[in-house]
């Protein structure tokens, strides 16, 4: 009979550090010889390999045993020689790699834990729920790769707290790892209400909040940036404190403010605060308090000529106040009937409009505001408002050609309002009153009087006015104007003086502006201005020996000019002076100072500074140089330019000179 192979599987798998039979049954007639050889070399006999009849058997398998064993059958009688070929691998059964033993995920968050194991070959993985064996790779909410051990859950519930097995699976084995998933609960403020405290009192906002671990409960006030700390504030009245009831399974927090102030009324802001996350809440503290009239600015109140008024009162307070009116002690309620007086308001505002008809509609109105923490009043005065007496005195300080400059000193009694305006009438003395001019001046205005003319005998009368109108014309003075002359001095505008110098923010220029100065009869028809460089000299400003430039500028309308080409870092006198046909006026003097430039500028012993007309001049002469250069040149190389034509000239005559002499 043939060698056949009843039993020789062509691939077979041992597992590790196990004793393991590499299956090898054949049979012939005769019995054949069995031999093995693994990876092409003969297995020698003995020690962990121990050849049988029916395969080769491996004691404690290893890795090292891996490999292509051939199974070798031969029948001596009759020289039939067959081999079979088995590839031998050796599985590793699951081990787990480092792995926790409890893992945390936030409640309704995505979350996922990884289970890590090796062995040969690869194994898979699969998640148990402890509590109720359920096979998690196909429930809701959560899924398995099982190749990878990765365990997601999605929407992460507090259900889903508790015990989990990893089962890791192999051909050569299987093993179980327990895993403890903590589900933390992010805070949850369950109760947080506003309250109503009065003032000197104590007040206590609670607010409970949930939450897995439990949370701590703090507070803001939503003025400020800072939270309140456990325990006892900067401010002493203010302690907050953290209750835990175990039961409900909540921390109570709650802040306590003694004493408390108006100032204390708010929006405070409730935060819990545990590992998974912040929840916030706002509560509000209303700090009830008796009426105040803070708010009402009115004190006084005036009426003329039966001119209706209102008088107002607004009351702070919480709750809301109701409002009540007396005069002079008499109630103002629905006994009280007069058209006269009509009240609009309860509260918090209350206003009455009183037609003063009468002389007892003058007098105190009190007002008063009552809730149930208390009362308050507040008394208005209504007076009868009446026109300025008459004003004490009116001075003439400034008198030019056509202008006056007055100062008063006002009535002694302004009829109970303030002064608003002061007024003047005026008149040629050969006129009559009723001809008079009149002018008015806001209060605390320059008071000028202009268009006067020159050599005039005016006379004056003054009056202050107030809401009620203009008192009586008095104070009367009389005044003749001087006669035409030259212009007032101009007054120059400048900014900050440092030392009696202006700075000017330019290097090489000055804005020079200023006021039209009276021109006492006679228009001004221009301005001069001088300007020069100075030094100071023991305290004196003194002129450098530069020339001084002088400008003209006939536009009479203009109140600036800007003067260039200054010295950078140099000091000015700069005199401006009004002109009218008369003559010129006193100068408006100003010193300043020139900013530093990126120009080197003058010193004091390098002389004069060059004018423009040198500066063009010395232009002129080096052009003139250039071109008689360039003359000569063209001469003395190529016998052309203006030069060789002269000469040609010169000796064209004289060689016409010489012909005729000669007769030629």
């Amino acid at each position: 009979v043939a060698i056949t192979w009843e039993d020789a599987p062509e691939e077979q798998y041992p597992i590790l550090m196990s004793d393991y039979k590499v299956r090898c049954k054949v049979t012939a007639k005769p019995a054949p010889l069995v031999d093995w050889l693994q990876n092409g070399d003969p297995i020698k006999v003995g020690g962990r390999y121990i050849i049988e009849t029916d395969g080769l058997l491996i004691q404690n398998v290893t890795e090292a045993d891996d490999g292509m064993y051939t199974c070798r059958a031969i029948v001596i009688d009759t020289g039939e020689l067959s081999e079979r070929n088995i590839r031998v691998e050796v599985h590793i059964p699951p081990k787990f790699e480092k792995m926790e033993s409890s893992v945390t995920m936030v409640e309704s968050e995505t979350a996922s834990v990884t289970c890590r194991a090796h062995g040969k070959p690869p194994p898979t993985f699969m998640w148990i729920k402890s509590s109720t064996q359920q096979d998690l790779t196909t429930a809701d909410r959560f899924s398995v790769d099982r190749l990878t051990g990765v365990l997601t859950i999605r929407d992460v519930s507090k259900d889903d707290d508790g015990g989990y097995k990893c089962v890791a699976t192999n051909a050569a084995g299987k093993i179980e790892h327990a895993l403890k998933i903590n589900v933390t609960l992010k805070p949850r403020i369950v109760a947080y209400k506003n309250i109503s405290i009065p003032t000197n009192k104590q007040a206590r906002l609670s607010c409970s909040a949930s939450g897995r671990p439990m949370p701590t409960v703090t507070f803001r006030k939503l003025t400020s940036s800072d939270r309140f700390v456990l325990g006892v504030q900067k401010d002493d009245r203010i302690v907050v404190e953290n209750t835990l009831d175990i039961e409900r399974g909540e921390t109570v927090g709650s802040l306590i403010i003694s004493n408390i102030l108006r100032t204390d009324d708010g929006l405070y802001e409730c935060i819990a605060i545990n590992e998974a996350s912040v929840a916030f809440k706002n509560g509000h503290l209303t700090v009830e308090f008796k009426p105040s009239f803070a708010s009402t600015p009115m004190h006084e109140a005036w009426s003329w000529h039966n001119n209706p008024v209102n008088v107002t009162c607004l009351a702070e307070s919480i709750p809301n106040a109701t409002i009540t009116w007396r005069l002079n002690n008499i109630e103002i309620n629905e006994k009280f009937v007069d058209m006269n007086v009509r009240k609009f308001g309860e509260g918090p505002w209350s206003s009455l409009q009183i037609t003063p008809l009468d002389r007892k509609y003058y007098g105190r109105y009190t007002c008063k505001a009552v809730n149930q923490h208390g009362s308050a009043e507040h008394v208005i005065v209504l007076k009868e408002a009446k026109r300025p007496s008459e004003i004490l005195q009116a001075k003439l300080d400034v008198i030019t050609a056509t202008t006056i400059t007055f100062s008063f000193i006002g009535p002694a009694d302004n009829g109970s309002l303030p002064t608003r305006n002061y007024g003047v009438l005026y008149k040629e003395a050969r006129q009559d009153w009723r001809d008079a001019k009149n002018k008015t001046w806001p209060i605390d205005s320059p008071y000028i009087l202009e268009g006067l003319e020159p050599q005039t005998t005016y006379n004056f009368k003054f009056a202050a006015q107030n809401d009620v109108g203009f008192g009586d014309w008095a104070a009367q003075e009389h005044l003749t104007m001087p006669k035409r002359s030259s212009p007032e001095e101009p007054r120059i505008l400048t900014n900050t003086k440092e030392e009696g110098v202006v700075m000017s923010p330019y290097s090489s220029r000055y804005e020079l502006t200023w006021k039209i100065p009276a021109h006492n009869g006679e228009p001004i028809d221009q301005y001069t201005i001088k300007f020069c460089r100075v030094k100071r000299v023991d305290g004196m400003w003194t002129e450098m020996g530069y020339p001084c430039d002088s400008k003209d500028i006939s536009s009479t309308e203009n109140t600036m000019y800007v003067l260039k080409n200054l010295v950078p870092d140099a000091y000015y006198k700069i005199e401006l002076r009004a002109h009218n046909k008369i003559g010129f006026s006193l100068p408006g003097e100003v010193i300043i100072k020139t900013a530093r430039g990126g120009d080197t500028p003058v010193s004091a012993t390098e002389g004069p500074a060059l004018s423009t007309g040198a500066i063009v001049s010395i232009v002129v002469a080096s052009l003139i140089i250039i071109l008689i250069f360039i003359d000569v040149s063209c001469y003395l190389v190529n016998r052309t330019g203006l030069l060789m034509v002269i000469c040609e000239k010169i000796c064209g005559s004289r060689t016409n000179d010489e012909d005729a002499k000669l007769g030629r």
